[in-house]
């Protein structure tokens, strides 16, 4: 398993130039499925290469974040990983992962949504971007998934707990 997540590692250059292509390549790809009369809607999505460097810093900023979201949870994973390999899997190391894992889903949402907008509010008033469309969707399953992860880190205390007791009394 810890062989697999050095594969992630090694694979998310890989992730990032595809999500880096596809952030600049959107418009063309767009205008390109489009008849001649509506390939003038296509314009409508930014390009990044083509916003001013005020523009380029704050959205490659943005991109970098929420791609740093990701990285944080695969690290998480892999030490957790690199934990159980060792035969430590139900020690207090662990627990916190599952804990830090739950509230990072938890506020995650959050910052995602406020940085985005702001983002886009500020490309839009430099005037990188035509419309500002603020975005009001919090994502409720990475919510629930978080606050599962922080129940579960109880559980699984609980159930360490009650174990230590068990082999106690034996």
């Amino acid at each position: 398993m810890s062989l697999a997540f050095w594969a992630i590692w090694a694979a998310l250059p890989v992730v990032v130039w595809l999500a880096y292509r596809a952030n600049t390549t959107a418009s063309a790809a767009i205008a390109a499925s489009l008849g001649p009369e509506q390939a003038k809607c296509a314009t409508l999505v930014a390009n990044p290469l083509e916003m001013s460097r005020h523009g380029q810093l704050l959205f490659w900023t943005l991109f970098a974040l929420q791609l740093s979201f990701f990285a944080v949870l695969i690290g998480i994973l892999h030490r957790m990983v690199h934990r159980f390999a060792r035969g430590r899997i139900f020690v207090s190391e662990t627990l916190q992962g599952v804990w830090w894992m739950g509230i990072i889903l938890v506020i995650w949402p959050f910052i995602d949504l406020i940085t985005s907008n702001a983002v886009a509010y500020a490309l839009h008033e430099i005037g990188d971007i035509k419309f500002f469309l603020p975005s009001y969707n919090v994502d409720i399953g990475t919510i629930a998934g978080g606050v599962f992860l922080m129940a579960l880190k109880f559980v699984i205390e609980h159930a360490i707990l009650l174990q230590s007791e068990n082999e106690l009394t034996i």
